[in-house]
């Protein structure tokens, strides 16, 4: 096992955190199951977040595959703030500015834009965003990416990495629209899409601005706030599902862009690339 692990830490690390997360998060539901109406409670929330938690898992591979020194590049990743400027820029706005054109766009299909309240929602979504990017991200930009660009070029490692970040969000996605019974399985497949076309400028980021972790919790922030902010209430199935075939269609269209503009290999004009990562 501990050969297997070594050998092949990217597909190691992706079957345990997934297979764990499942497993947890059936036994919780049927512990405490989800209201139908008023959604998951905080300890479905807080399970996910601190039990199977893609960052602690991300820290305890690292240090099983590379030992301390790489748990020591990991952290320096983590506090690499001498980038371009304009990553930052990138990192907050871009996937949140896709998010929010999307909302536009269902206006003009009828959705009631009244309803947004950006500024009330804002203090709520900070929290919460910040604990999704920390809590995740050292697992999957962290210690997964590093590994899938020593083997795939970057867009192939961006839908790798956003597959088995689908399946890991499956279970959250799930409580959020069980309201809805069968309906949401159709709604499901739509949102398995989401990671996939939100990994693909996170990977361009990731490798432009120097491997940066500080770069991807914030991106990771960015686009969880952005979807808490811009969140419209949907009056039934068909509403969510209009909604989220437009976020993914938008996102998915951006996405084609970065690929067109930097190319699928390397998804970046830095010289810096994933194989030439140091300690990791």
């Amino acid at each position: 096992m501990k050969a297997l692990i070594r050998k092949r830490p990217g597909l190691s690390f992706a079957i345990f955190i997934v297979l764990w997360t499942w497993v947890l998060m059936t036994v919780i539901i049927a512990i405490v199951p989800v209201d139908p109406i008023a959604g998951p409670q905080f300890v479905h929330v807080a399970l996910v977040f601190f039990v199977a938690s893609p960052s602690v898992f991300g820290f305890i591979f690292t240090r099983f595959v590379d030992g301390k020194a790489g748990v020591r590049e990991l952290l320096s990743r983590a506090v690499r703030w001498r980038v371009n400027p304009i990553w930052y820029l990138v990192s907050l706005f871009f996937i949140p500015a896709i998010i929010g054109v999307s909302v536009l766009v269902r206006g003009l299909f009828g959705a009631d834009l009244s309803q947004l309240d950006i500024l009330g929602q804002l203090a709520f979504a900070l929290p919460i965003a910040l604990l999704a990017g920390v809590m995740e991200e050292f697992g999957w930009r962290g210690f997964m990416l590093p590994k899938l660009l020593r083997k795939h070029n970057a867009l192939s490692s961006a839908i790798l990495l956003g597959v088995v970040w689908a399946l890991w969000h499956a279970p959250i996605n799930y409580m959020g629209l069980s309201k809805y019974g069968w309906d949401a399985v159709p709604i499901l497949l739509v949102l398995a899409l989401l990671p996939i076309v939100q990994t693909i400028p996170m990977v361009w980021i990731h490798n432009s601005a120097k491997h940066s972790m500080l770069m991807m919790v914030l991106t990771h922030v960015s686009i969880t706030g952005g979807f808490i902010i811009f969140a419209l209430p949907n009056a039934n199935a068909a509403a969510e599902m209009r909604g989220d075939l437009l976020t993914v269609g938008t996102l998915a269209l951006a996405s084609i862009s970065v690929i067109l503009v930097f190319g699928a290999k390397r998804l970046t004009r830095s010289r810096l690339t994933g194989e030439h990562q140091e300690a990791t």
